[in-house]
């Protein structure tokens, strides 16, 4: 079985989200087997931000649909898209 590598854009509809607190919490909070491994806080649009995130896991089914719905639980986050998604 190989690995996967997933980069994720979480945004937050409030220009004082603290992502840099989540990208700091992320490592030890996303589901078993997943590993972060960078996250950059960049810039969207009118003073908004997001953080990019890329991961690397086992190429198993249904695990980055898990990860995506960590994501989508994580208070003051309103959109996740996953912008990559590739065999490594």
């Amino acid at each position: 079985m190989g690995s996967v590598a997933a980069v994720h854009q979480l945004m937050s509809e409030d220009t004082e989200y603290d992502f840099a607190g989540l990208a700091k919490d992320l490592p030890e909070k996303v589901p078993a087997g997943i590993k972060v491994v960078r996250s950059e806080i960049k810039p969207l649009a009118y003073g908004l931000k997001l953080l990019e995130v890329t991961t690397i896991m086992p190429d198993a089914s249904g695990l980055i649909e898990k990860l995506e719905d960590y994501y989508r639980s994580i208070d003051g986050i309103a959109n996740v898209e996953t912008t990559e998604v590739g065999l490594i």
